[in-house]
């Protein structure tokens, strides 16, 4: 925890913001952006979305979960405040954040995750010109993961079609997200804008390119939920037998579904070929991603799958499944293979196949490093949402 601390104090106290004066714009703004300041991917791209409003002469504001209060930093640009509670889900939150925009005056609130609901409710009570939701995940997972739909479900689902009516805009991070917005949400074309998922280069910092794999290695990256589909993975290693005696996966990841992953290993044969890493910092998720001849991704659902993106930047193919966003990330047979979900038997064929081609393997490695530069690299993209944002708070 105290690295991942660090590295995401490294980066909002970047050289790019300090010692450096704002430079004037016409129409300067402020932004409130909630999200955590966690060692991942999603967190690390807000902190970099800020650093550019922040350097085009705006002032922005981060609001952070888990009362994080060896990173405030009030008089900093970005500025840094934790919630009073771990997260943002009281009247004494709603207090809180009414009284930054008696202070602040916003003209612009970004909301993830858990900050959704009160930013965008609140923000809407007090007239805050535009309010911006990021839409991470699709139903289908939630539903899934939760086993099921449940009265539960269905007023979470209520409550959240009644949040996003209170939004000036949603971004989806896939076109698959964006069209569960307007299907279970019932949000209008008009305020859905897409912008995919970022990843800073890692090779900018980590020689994770151009790594020679490990002998057999594969990799899986994912939280340990039914949706994720680590239990079709151990099913396609068992049916490649004693084909690569060297075959092995390391799972990265955590959660409720550890333990019945290791049994269904253990009853399949194949307990000794499945290694259960539990959760890593990012860096060293991407470097052993870089060890490893391909990551698998045997999702059933899939709102966009950060992993994909994590992998192809190191160069490493991706075996994934025919889902969601996913089919929008990998393409087929250039920079990685595309199987129907919940089929062990096509998986473990396109495991083979990587497995026994090394030219295959070279070819899509060099793709997927052109393709991760081209589409999903972080300077890029910040810029581009950067100038959406100047866009719609000019407007206002």
């Amino acid at each position: 925890m105290e690295e991942s601390i660090a590295i995401v104090h490294r980066r909002i106290r970047s050289p790019f913001l300090c010692g450096l004066k704002p430079v004037a714009v016409v129409n300067s703004q402020c932004f409130f952006i909630g999200t955590s300041l966690g060692d991942n991917p999603v967190p690390h791209h807000f902190v970099a979305l800020a650093n550019e409003l922040v350097g085009r002469g705006h002032r922005v504001l981060i609001l952070a979960p888990h009362r994080r209060t060896d990173l405030e930093k009030h008089d900093g640009q970005p500025a840094i405040y934790t919630w009073p509670s771990e997260r943002p889900t009281n009247l004494h939150d709603a207090r809180f954040l009414k009284d930054l925009f008696e202070k602040h005056h916003p003209s612009c609130l970004i909301a993830n995750f858990a900050a959704v609901n009160l930013m965008l409710t609140v923000g809407w009570i007090e007239r805050i010109p535009r309010r911006v939701a990021w839409y991470h995940t699709v139903t289908e997972q939630l539903v899934r993961d939760a086993g099921g739909m449940s009265f539960k479900n269905a007023l979470c689902n209520w409550r959240k079609r009644f949040v996003y009516g209170r939004a000036t805009h949603l971004v989806a991070n896939s076109l698959a997200s964006a069209a569960d917005l307007k299907r279970h949400y019932r949000i209008p074309d008009s305020k859905v804008r897409l912008f995919h998922n970022s990843l800073a280069d890692p090779a900018c910092k980590l020689r994770v390119t151009g790594e020679t794999p490990k002998p057999g290695k594969l990799i899986c990256v994912g939280r340990l939920f039914p949706s994720k589909g680590q239990d079709v993975l151990i099913r396609a290693l068992a049916l490649l037998g004693e084909s690569n005696p060297l075959l092995h996966v390391e799972f990265i990841g955590q959660g409720p579904g550890r333990g019945a992953l290791a049994d269904l290993a253990s009853e399949l044969g194949v307990r000794d070929r499945c290694h259960f890493i539990g959760q890593l910092g990012h860096a060293e998720v991407l470097q052993r991603m870089a060890n490893a001849i391909a990551t698998i991704v045997p999702s059933r659902s899939e709102a966009f799958g950060m992993v994909n993106i994590e992998s192809m930047a190191v160069g490493t193919p991706v075996i994934a499944s025919k889902v969601g966003g996913i089919v929008e990330i990998v393409r087929d047979g250039l920079d990685g293979l595309l199987v129907p979900p919940d089929d062990p038997g096509l998986l473990a064929a396109a495991m083979h196949k990587i497995l026994s081609a090394p030219e295959l393997r070279h070819q899509m490695h060099c793709e997927a490093r052109k393709r991760f530069l081209s589409h999903f690299e972080q300077q890029r993209a910040v810029q581009e949402q950067a100038d959406w944002f100047e866009l719609i708070t000019k407007a206002s």
